[in-house]
């Protein structure tokens, strides 16, 4: 079972999750949650989003790199 917390919502319905918590999960401002409600207990979720990496090799492709079908397949 998970660490418990008493936190306390504001007039506006926010709550203050812990700087400590914040850290650990590495949620940083504009972090986006799912709201799950589950016979009256609520859970809230992170949306992790991972960063698509772009790799690029900076060199000139190869004729090999262009081959019609007929080469690509059987070779020439």
């Amino acid at each position: 079972m998970g660490k418990y917390m008493r936190i306390k919502m504001d007039e506006r319905g926010r709550i203050l999750i812990p700087s400590e918590e914040r850290e650990k999960l590495g949620l940083k401002p504009g972090a986006e949650f799912e709201l799950i409600e589950e016979r009256g207990i609520l859970l809230l979720k992170p949306i992790i989003q991972t960063p698509i990496k772009v790799q690029s090799r900076r060199e000139e492709w190869g004729e090999e790199a262009f081959l019609d079908s007929g080469e690509a397949t059987f070779g020439e």
